[in-house]
């Protein structure tokens, strides 16, 4: 970043980034009261797809995946040369390509394709979770030692490693409400992108000479 000037991806990044995380929360949570008919510790959200107002909660899957890519080279470009990993790079850059793939497959159910789709939505869904708490804690641990991104470093590694210990849950403790525990995982990651969200906004700023 020569004479201070952060790299021009970081902003655009964190608004992106903010702006998605307020639409997934409040569509979603709007669709555990208008999905009367459905049973919100039950069910997981990949139920809300489709249905009445399925269409908006697909739509934020999309922007979630936009904003998840957009993410992925921002934050690179934010970390400290020396601290840049690209494999983080790589778990955000995929889920972005992977969340609407999710909310796609949803759409073949009741056709020919759906056994198909079925069996991809379920592994695209799981690597997007798996990339996405890996990530998380990978870039918290290059942040905590970057002067630009350390600041409120504990909470984002908490964020980090809730997020992994509920992911871990849901698979050695099945018999847990899947719908209760995988919306529990998404409010964690959601409110950690939040918090990375305002950490780049932090690098954004210019930095005085010398400092």
């Amino acid at each position: 970043m020569p004479n201070g000037l952060p790299s021009p991806a970081i902003r655009p990044a964190a608004y992106l980034m903010m702006m998605a995380v307020i639409v997934f929360a409040a569509v979603c949570g709007a669709a555990q009261y208008w999905r009367t008919d459905l049973d919100p510790i039950a069910v997981p959200l990949s139920i809300y797809l489709t249905g009445p107002g399925g269409a908006y909660v697909r739509m934020t899957y999309y922007l979630m995946g936009v904003a998840l890519f957009v993410f992925a080279i921002g934050a690179y470009r934010a970390t400290v040369a020396p601290l840049r990993s690209a494999l983080a790079l790589m778990l955000f850059a995929a889920p972005g390509l992977l969340l609407p793939v999710v909310a796609m497959t949803e759409l073949f159910k009741g056709t020919v394709h759906e056994s198909l789709a079925a069996l991809i939505h379920g592994l695209a869904a799981q690597s997007t979770f798996l990339a996405l708490s890996f990530g998380m804690l990978l870039l918290s641990s290059r942040w905590r030692r970057d002067p630009r991104l350390s600041a409120s470093r504990y909470l984002g590694m908490s964020l980090a490693w809730l997020a992994t210990t509920v992911l871990w849950l849901q698979a050695f403790a099945p018999t847990l409400p899947h719908g209760l525990m995988q919306k529990l995982l998404i409010i964690l990651i959601l409110l950690w992108l939040g918090w990375a969200a305002r950490q780049l906004l932090r690098a954004a700023r210019p930095q005085q000479a010398g400092a």
